[in-house]
């Protein structure tokens, strides 16, 4: 980053981490008094920043996110990796998914049935999220978590949080 700014010409004026970015985009200042987690789930790392008492007090990173979800897919239907990401797209906006395995063979299968293939994935993922919500909110959970990046639409993923943090 910064050798391209070199070659460029603009000069740094600060460097924010992603989650603290993402904060000071979605959460107004007026709200970070507010303890409020916001977790950014990309394809290899979830970040996630907290804010209470008007800043953000915490953040942190874990190593697994929408890329877990996708591997989950291609186990367990037999696609490689850029099949099983298109099946997962398709999770969020359809009821069954078309899929075509490395073998050839073409089939429907309804979205619950994923969703109950990859649970244990979807529940890792959850789980690995609020761990570190916990670890980096002192053992007690938020008053609300907000998801955002292209992992974020994981089917369950919200309702798994939310339950594990004992949110509504």
């Amino acid at each position: 980053l910064i050798s391209a700014l070199h070659r460029s010409g603009p000069e740094m004026e600060a460097l924010t981490l992603e989650p603290i970015a993402a904060i000071n985009v979605l959460i107004p200042p007026s709200m970070r008094r507010l303890n409020v987690a916001l977790v950014d789930i990309g394809a290899g790392t979830s970040d996630i920043a907290i804010t209470d008492m008007g800043t953000v007090i915490a953040y942190g990173m874990v190593p697994i996110a929408g890329d877990e979800i996708t591997e989950a897919i291609s186990d367990q239907y037999l696609l490689d990796f850029p099949l099983a990401e298109n099946a997962k797209r398709e999770l969020y906006a359809k009821d069954s998914i078309q899929i075509i395995d490395i073998l050839g063979f073409e089939s429907d299968v309804p979205k619950e049935d994923v969703i109950n293939e990859i649970a244990p994935s979807i529940e890792r993922l959850a789980s690995s999220i609020c761990n570190e919500i916990l670890l980096l909110n002192n053992q007690k959970a938020p008053k609300a978590v907000m998801l955002v990046g292209g992992g974020s639409l994981t089917p369950e993923l919200p309702e798994r949080i939310a339950r594990l943090l004992q949110l509504p």
